[in-house]
C-alpha cells in the first residue's frame, strides 16, 4: 500500500507544478489607463451661414429732401397793377388761401430798331433828318438819353425787315445800324402757398379770371 501513497504524492507535486507553470506563462492582463473625464459642454450644432435664420430687415426709408429745399409754390398772374392783384389776394384769402403780392421786373415788347448814330450836335441831325423826309423815309431825332440827337428809322418786330432797312440805308450812304430794344415792364404776381397745388378753390380763381395764368416759383420762406 506504500507504493499508492507515494504514487499520489508524485501526482499531486506534478499538478501543482503544472498549475505553476500555466501561472507563469498566462499572459498579463491588458492595461488599461483611463484618463480624467472633463466636464462635457454641449455646444449648440454647427450650422453653415446659409441655414442659420438672419434677423429681420428693417423697412428702407425713402431718401428724405435736403434741409432747407423750400420746394415750389403756385404763383398766379400778372396783373399790370398793384389794385388788381390786392382785389385777387383778398378774393383767395376769404377762400382760405393766402398769398402774397410780389413786383416781378420783366422785359417786354422785344423790338428790332434801325437808327443812326448820334450826331455831334442837334443841328447837324437836323439836317440829315431834313434830308431824309425829303427822300421819303420816315424818321425822327430822339432828344432824350444816351440816344439824344440819334435818328430813328423805325421798330421791326422782324428782324428780317429791320436788316433790309438797314442794307437799303447803308446803300443810300447812311450809317444805319439795327438794335434790339426792350422796355421793362413791372408785373404783379400772387404767390400762394405749397398746399394752394390743386385747391379747388384755386381752380375755381382760375376759371373765373381766363386772363390769369399760374405758374410755379421756388417758395421763399413762410407764407
Amino acid at each position: 500500500m506504500r507504493w499508492v501513497f507515494y504514487s499520489l504524492v508524485v501526482v499531486n507535486l506534478v499538478y501543482l507544478g503544472w498549475q505553476l507553470a500555466m501561472t507563469a506563462w498566462a499572459p498579463a492582463p491588458p492595461v488599461t489607463t483611463e484618463r480624467a473625464a472633463g466636464p462635457v459642454v454641449q455646444g449648440p450644432p454647427l450650422r453653415l451661414l446659409s441655414e442659420s435664420p438672419q434677423p429681420p430687415r428693417r423697412p428702407e426709408r425713402p431718401p428724405s429732401a435736403p434741409a432747407g429745399n423750400p420746394g415750389l409754390c403756385p404763383v398766379v398772374g400778372p396783373w399790370a397793377g398793384e389794385g388788381d392783384a390786392e382785389r385777387a389776394r383778398i378774393q383767395l384769402a376769404a377762400a382760405g388761401l393766402e398769398g402774397r403780392i410780389r413786383p416781378v421786373t420783366v422785359q417786354k415788347d422785344h423790338l428790332n430798331w434801325v437808327y443812326l448814330p448820334a450826331y455831334p450836335s442837334r443841328d447837324r441831325a437836323l439836317e440829315v433828318l431834313s434830308e431824309l423826309q425829303a427822300r421819303g423815309v420816315d424818321s425822327f431825332i430822339v432828344k432824350t438819353g444816351e440816344d439824344a440827337n440819334a435818328i430813328s428809322l423805325g421798330y421791326f418786330s422782324s428782324a428780317d425787315s429791320a436788316e433790309g432797312l438797314r442794307v437799303r440805308m447803308r446803300g443810300a450812304g447812311y450809317p444805319a445800324f439795327v438794335r434790339e430794344t426792350s422796355r421793362p415792364v413791372t408785373e404783379y404776381w400772387l404767390y400762394l402757398p405749397p398746399q394752394a397745388a390743386g385747391a379747388a378753390a384755386l381752380e375755381d380763381f382760375l376759371i373765373g379770371n381766363p386772363g390769369v395764368g399760374q405758374d410755379r416759383s421756388a417758395c421763399k420762406g413762410p407764407q
